[in-house]
């Protein structure tokens, strides 16, 4: 089975329905362009109407409300064939199985099912399983987190044959653990992750890639990302103006003239010259250069190293890995502490030999990195290995996050500025691999905990691969802004813009 087979769901919670206008639950629409839309939350047919209204074409599921009274819906998912509800027998080789409950009460009911037989999923397809309002309890008093339902869903995820991750509609997007339950004596490990249908102002959209091993990684996106709001100096009253000459979506403002945006009451020339840009971009999907600032200078003709590393945390304790992409090459090196992860040194002086004795030579990029990857690098040189802390700052380090977001050299179509979004938006296709850099740090924390338990050592080669494919991305999105038009700031004829991030939230 391909790493990268996946699906590709995209909530809407009821909660953020009601303060989305239809427009930009398009616009969502589009730039996720999803295989599969759930919308978590309470009921709200409200919610059922928009999202018919916005879309023919992709299938979704409400659980809450319930469809034709049947309280569980299946849907079964192939990469050639794609997502159909299965309403009499299964198919014989699904990758995904997605089981949706009405409410918490027909888990019990869904696992009787699962007992007599009457409810099959693929032998070799892992099951995603739709809980619309299920919430964590705490107690503030124990300070201890209890799971509603756990006997049910422990029994679900030991009687099917693969594995089973709750989707809980009760908890926010960034929610994730995986929690150690018992059915019948035995152990069962069950992945949760939260869909985001909390309360009204807190609700996001979110894209989540379920992979077909039963991972599932979460991108969550604010509501005001997307339609009018999107635009680089559109706040609501800002769009209700807009709205009021016309103009529902960022395609409508792009064809707008920017003396028209300038006549609006508060907007005035160089703000209508800011939300033009940014609509254009949006529009295009292509990005926009507004300056001669050349991103990364070499000593050679040879291009970038792109950097990425993997930590166990924020405040991080080790660099675990070092992942190095070589567009010169097509080539790509890993260094991976797989053995003591006590041990900060061994990998970091494996990671500078290498580079300094190969590469000594050549500017290094990264995405943030002024802010997290170089920092944490010098940091940890300092400490382990002092004699290379010269070596390290000779070499030429560059951060395309900083030129384009924080100087304000660029604009981007993605919306938010994680790499990721600004990648996809930029046409890249990237290798699913169910991991955020959350949970990757998750991961590497609990095999320090247990170092010696087999079963708390990551999957080396997933987490590899999400660290490359972030080096891969970095150099999409450089490639996509050395090829990108530019504009000079001051040229209003030609409608330009100012060198500012357009409507893009902070990193």
């Amino acid at each position: 089975m391909a790493l990268d087979t996946s699906l590709d769901l995209l909530t809407f919670p009821a909660p953020a329905l009601e303060r989305v206008p239809q427009p930009a639950i398009q616009d969502a629409l589009q730039y996720f362009a999803p295989d599969f839309i759930t919308i978590p939350g309470p009921r709200d047919p409200n919610a059922l109407a928009a999202i018919q209204e916005a879309t023919t074409e992709t299938p979704f599921t409400y659980p809450k409300l319930g469809r034709d009274g049947n309280h569980i819906q299946h849907f079964q998912y192939t990469s050639d064939a794609g997502l159909h509800e299965v309403t009499d027998s299964p198919s014989p080789n699904p990758t995904i199985d997605i089981l949706a409950v009405q409410n918490q009460t027909t888990l019990q009911y869904l696992k009787s099912e699962i007992e007599s037989g009457t409810r099959q999923t693929g032998s070799e397809a892992a099951t995603y399983l739709f809980v619309p309002q299920l919430s964590v309890d705490w107690d503030p008093t124990t300070l201890s987190t209890t799971l509603p339902n756990r006997k049910e869903i422990a029994a679900i995820s030991a009687l099917l044959p693969e594995p089973v991750t709750v989707l809980a509609g009760g908890q926010p997007t960034e929610y994730y653990h995986e929690w150690d339950l018992s059915h019948n004596g035995s152990a069962v490990t069950v992945p949760i992750t939260g869909l985001g249908a909390i309360d009204q102002a807190q609700s996001k959209l979110a894209r989540y890639s379920c992979t077909a091993h039963g991972t599932v990684a979460a991108e969550a996106v604010d509501t005001e990302s997307f339609g009018l709001t999107a635009l680089n100096g559109v706040g609501p009253a800002t769009a209700q103006r807009l709205r009021n000459v016309g103009c529902r979506t960022t395609e409508d403002v792009r064809d707008l003239s920017v003396s028209k945006l300038a006549d609006l009451p508060g907007i005035g020339q160089q703000t209508a010259e800011q939300i033009h840009a940014h609509a254009e971009v949006i529009a295009s999907g292509n990005p926009l250069v507004v300056s001669n600032r050349t991103p990364v200078k070499t000593r050679d003709d040879r291009p970038p190293l792109c950097l990425d590393i993997e930590t166990d945390g924020l405040s991080p304790t080790i660099i675990w890995q070092f992942g190095i992409y070589d567009p010169a090459t097509d080539t790509y090196q890993a260094f991976v502490e797989t053995n003591d992860p006590r041990d900060p040194a061994s990998v970091l002086e494996a990671f500078t030999t290498w580079l300094l004795a190969n590469h000594s030579n050549r500017s290094l990029l990264t995405w943030n990195g002024h802010n997290f990857d170089y920092q944490h690098i010098e940091q940890f040189l300092k400490q382990h290995h002092p004699e290379y802390t010269d070596a390290w700052d000779e070499m030429w380090t560059y951060d395309l996050y900083k030129w384009a977001v924080r100087d304000g050299n660029a604009l981007l179509p993605g919306r938010t500025n994680k790499l990721g979004h600004v990648a996809r938006a930029l046409g890249y296709d990237p290798t699913e691999t169910g991991l955020t850099g959350a949970q990757t740090a998750a991961a590497y924390q609990e095999f320090m905990r247990n170092p010696d338990n087999p079963k708390s050592e990551p999957d080396w080669d997933r987490h590899k691969t999400y660290c490359r494919d972030d080096c891969e991305a970095l150099w999409h999105v450089y490639q996509a802004l050395t090829d990108a038009p530019r504009r000079d700031m001051t040229d209003s004829g030609s409608q330009g813009a100012t060198g500012q991030q357009a409507g893009l939230t902070d990193f």
